[in-house]
């Protein structure tokens, strides 16, 4: 096929017109960063606004995500963010790793099996899945011989084409031998394609499109994250699932695992919660406060009065059993909160222990 004219953007070209891009310059395809890890898991911030407007026009669009994994359990979490975002939307083109920056610390070996395992993840919940990364980091950093059956997006900057095997060439961006570097009065980042994606994608019924008609949207089967259920907890109160829809659709069958959890502390007591808290339930300093989220404060404060400590009575407990477990004496926990008879405790009691 003839080659194709697109470009990738990001928040970095702030407000710009796609529309007014496509007349400018007869862009063709736009792929949009909508996710990263290189600064915390986040959304990048006009993915929406960019993709709403390429939709809007009938441009055929792609996604990347920025990643940062050390290993592969990181490129798994990474993947399930990706997934999150993207997550009810179509892509004409594929979906992309970005493999650059810190990443390119990691071994040869050790990076193939980070972007083979964040692909794979991908793949498996139902995309056209590539790598984007340099020309010369494809050569030097990974061994491409594993990742040749993800398709190529390779950059470099020169008049001359990549010696690495590629569909899409970015041959220009802050530097461009080629054309202007800018569009619409902004430095982009610009790209060839050379293969019919949006054939491929629409007729194997990928990124969201329907194999049966190639244009009806749904829902791609999203992975479901490992990890306890309080580092399920943690990240979903990071937003690194989103919310609503993109969150259940991110979380699956432990989606109902999670949110009772977020219902519960959105609904126990003060001192419910802070009993959870000294039996480990919600995990230490960063990690608790995040989980909390708006409880937190006055959670924290019961705990800090004094460094009182209080425990729930469980049924079978007994008052010597409770005093070893906080190390302290039967006598100490009897006048602490005024008990005369040591062997008649009542379960679901909370009771002063220091």
């Amino acid at each position: 096929m003839e080659k194709l004219f697109g470009i990738d953007i990001s928040h970095w070209q702030g407000d710009m017109s796609i529309e007014q891009a496509r007349n400018e310059r007869g862009v063709k395809f736009a792929i949009i960063k909508a996710a990263g890890a290189d600064d915390g898991k986040y959304k990048d911030s006009k993915f929406e606004n960019y993709y709403a407007q390429c939709k809007a026009i009938g441009l055929p669009v792609g996604a990347y995500y920025y990643g940062n994994a050390k290993s592969v359990a990181e490129a798994e979490q990474e993947a399930d963010h990706f997934l999150s975002v993207i997550a009810g939307k179509q892509f004409e083109y594929p979906i992309y790793y970005d493999v650059e920056g810190k990443m390119l610390n990691n071994s040869r070996d050790v990076l193939t099996n980070i972007v083979i395992a964040f692909c794979d993840r991908c793949e498996k919940a139902g995309y056209f899945v590539g790598v984007y990364t340099s020309d010369s980091h494809f050569q030097a950093h990974v061994d491409d011989d594993r990742l040749q059956r993800f398709t190529h997006w390779v950059a470099r900057y020169s008049s001359n084409e990549p010696v690495t095997g590629h569909d899409i060439w970015q041959y220009g961006g802050e530097y461009n031998y080629i054309a202007d570097k800018t569009i619409c009065g902004r430095t982009v980042d610009q790209d060839f394609c050379y293969r019919d994606f949006e054939t491929e994608i629409k007729k194997a019924g990928l990124n969201g499109f329907s194999a049966s008609t190639g244009d009806e949207a749904k829902e791609p089967e999203i992975s479901e994250p490992e990890g306890s259920t309080l580092d399920l907890l943690y990240r979903t109160m990071k937003d690194e699932f989103g919310g609503g829809d993109a969150r259940k659709a991110a979380l699956g069958s432990r989606y109902n695992e999670v949110q009772d959890v977020i219902n519960h502390i959105d609904k126990a007591s003060v001192q419910e919660l802070v009993d959870e808290v000294w039996a480990g339930k919600y995990g230490d300093d960063e990690v608790r406060r995040t989980v909390l989220g708006s409880r937190w404060q006055e959670v924290q404060d019961v705990i800090n009065a004094g460094n009182k400590k209080y425990y729930t009575i469980k049924s079978g407990d007994t008052l010597s059993g409770i005093a070893a477990k906080y190390e302290t004496t039967v006598n100490v926990i009897a006048q602490l909160n005024g008990i005369e008879n040591p062997n008649l405790i009542i379960a679901g009691d909370t009771i002063r222990v220091k």
